[in-house]
């Protein structure tokens, strides 16, 4: 009973918390539980045996103290070193509290392997091994942990809480690459979207929609709008701009036409203006030639292009021409007709 006791505390001081130990502990379990039972077996038979087991039992006894002692140093040394980390101050300010999570390694794992299953993530064991090592020593694969160990209505809701390029990595992914170093594993991700995206020809597809059914179909994926649009901005964020196809691209194209063909309906709206205020002119100064009253002589000669039609109007206007100088001064200015009827004549 005392071994026992003894084999808990070891267990709970020194291999509980730490993953190395616990991974390698893990599979000699049954080699531990023979081996006491065969302790307990001689120690019925050899009187001396006994003896040496009490020995040990007794020095697991006093030794325990001084392990306990040295797990205490150890956690407050780690807990001094985990708040002066830049990593952890940053997370600290994110999320404004510390970030309190079991250091258990079996509870860890058991978080991750449950949210694994609950929105079918894919991951390996040894890939949740690697994320619950590397939670005990990157901030920001405790913040994962963190996140997983809540409640989530859909998924869509863990994805935007918090390094949606991540999640959305091992949301949509059946197959994936796991590193403890999350700058590594940024890297990753950013080198695997380029590749889908770089993979997309907007000519082939109708629409955004169309190209993410082509691309699940293609590379095994479940990409929705919005997991696709993260990808996508986290790609523009890192430089890499991909054009797509579909409704904007449309938009851009509309917008184009609707603008030629607003300049085509200026032009038009220009000349007819132009063409209604000539008439308007030409009836005006026929009218003033036919009713206008007499004024001076005037012995100038006006050629087509020395006036014009604002200023005969308000020269007839003035009364200072009588009807023959205005009508001298129209013929110069719009021709007398004999040209217009020898034309006629021709074509009859």
């Amino acid at each position: 009973m005392g071994l026992i006791i003894f084999l808990i505390i070891i267990y709970n001081v020194m291999i509980k918390t730490n993953p190395k130990l616990h991974d390698k502990m893990k599979g000699r379990v049954p080699f531990f539980i023979a081996l006491f039972i065969v302790l307990q077996i001689l120690a019925f038979i050899g009187g001396n045996l006994s003896n040496i087991i009490g020995n040990l039992l007794a020095f697991g006894f006093i030794a325990s103290p001084f392990i306990f002692i040295s797990w205490i140093v150890k956690k407050i040394k780690g807990i001094g070193n985990k708040k002066t980390s830049e990593e952890y101050q940053e997370i600290k300010r994110e999320v404004g509290a510390d970030i309190k999570l079991t250091e258990s390694v079996p509870k860890r794992k058991k978080i991750v392997e449950k949210f694994n299953e609950k929105y079918s993530l894919c991951l390996t064991n040894d890939q949740i091994d690697r994320i619950v090592e590397a939670s005990y020593s990157s901030y920001s694969w405790l913040r994962e942990l963190y996140d997983m160990n809540k409640d989530y209505k859909f998924a869509s809701q863990w994805i935007e809480e918090n390094n949606d390029w991540l999640r959305t990595y091992l949301f949509v992914f059946p197959v994936m690459d796991i590193s403890s170093d999350f700058a590594r594993q940024e890297q990753i991700v950013e080198d695997t979207y380029y590749a889908i995206f770089n993979d997309i020809d907007p000519k082939n597809c109708y629409s955004v929609e169309d190209c993410i059914i082509k691309i699940n179909n293609k590379y095994m994926t479940r990409f929705d709008e919005k997991t696709f649009m993260e990808a996508y901005r986290f790609l523009q964020k890192h430089h890499h701009n991909f054009k797509l196809p579909g409704a904007d691209r449309n938009i851009l194209r509309n917008e184009s036409e609707v603008e030629k063909l607003a300049e085509k309906y200026d032009a038009f709206k220009s000349k007819r203006q132009k063409e209604a205020v000539d008439r308007e002119y030409s009836k005006e100064t026929q009218t003033a030639g036919q009713y206008g009253a007499a004024g001076e002589s005037s012995t100038q000669d006006y050629g087509n292009n020395d006036i014009t039609p604002e200023e005969l109007e308000e020269m007839i206007r003035s009364g200072k021409l009588n009807d023959d100088e205005i009508m001298k001064i129209i013929k110069q200015i719009y021709g007398d007709g004999e040209d217009e009827e020898e034309n006629k004549s021709i074509y009859i």
